[in-house]
């Protein structure tokens, strides 16, 4: 056999292994999920095992529940878990929804920075007390939406005058406990990750409670893997005792 056709022998089967490899690769699924900032602690672990267990790829972007909503018309996505079922709802009504998943439910807290605890016994007394709380944004968040709710049905919306916003509950919590802001209203199990926070359960938040959900989107290009990944989430037991570890409950509190 000639050089040039030995040559011309090697170069055919090298592209051919490289383009099988490369079909490989686009065949194999690697899933996006859009998941509340919120659920970052349990879900990274989470996503760990399961790439572990299955070789699939997911790459997790975390943010505020409505700012993620919000994209969903501009990328695709494979799976939603938003902080609170509404956005859910949400999300399912603008026909972005194939199925929905129940993960735990979580409730809202007052938090404080513990080295500045204020003397409160209701959310009114801790809108007029506290000179430096702060607030997520409820455009952005789902604590943010929850805890302008609340204070609208207590009457003291208009008065509350947060010195900081913040567009996730991770950054609120981030500021509570450096001390940026003194206290703040965020989700009961974000704040049993803080060293330095401690907590108070107000009467008027005691019987708030928010579902957490994981969805599998229409626009997901693996909706085989992505229900997998949903179910994990939702119904394995590895994730169940990581979500009641970082205080996610797993049943409805009576």
């Amino acid at each position: 056999m000639s050089f040039f056709k030995l040559r011309w022998v090697v170069t055919f089967l090298f592209s051919v292994t490289v383009s099988g490899c490369l079909e490989q690769n686009r065949d194999r699924p690697r899933l996006r999920l859009l998941c509340a900032a919120g659920m970052r602690e349990p879900v990274s672990e989470l996503i760990n095992e399961f790439e572990t267990e299955t070789g699939v790829e997911v790459d997790v972007q975390f943010g505020g529940s409505g700012t993620l909503l919000a994209m969903m018309d501009q990328v695709e996505a494979d799976l939603y878990l938003a902080a609170d079922d509404g956005y859910i709802e949400e999300a399912s009504r603008r026909g972005f929804v194939l199925s929905r998943h129940r993960v735990g439910f979580q409730s809202p807290v007052l938090a404080w920075n513990s080295a500045k605890k204020i003397d409160v016994t209701s959310l009114a007394d801790w809108v007029r007390k506290s000179a430096r709380s702060g607030m997520a944004l409820p455009e952005t968040s789902a604590i943010g939406k929850m805890t302008e709710e609340v204070l609208a049905v207590e009457g003291v919306r208009e008065e509350m005058q947060p010195c900081a916003h913040f567009v996730t509950v991770y950054e609120l919590a981030n500021a509570i406990q450096l001390g940026s802001v003194d206290s703040g209203i965020i989700w009961d199990n974000v704040a049993a990750q803080y060293k330095g926070v401690s907590v108070q359960e107000l009467s008027e938040l005691s019987g708030v409670v928010s579902a957490v959900e994981v969805a599998v989107l229409l626009s997901s290009s693996f909706p085989n893997s992505a229900t997998d990944l949903a179910e994990f989430l939702s119904n394995d037991k590895i994730a169940r005792d990581s979500f009641e570890a970082h205080g996610l409950w797993r049943e409805e509190k009576p």
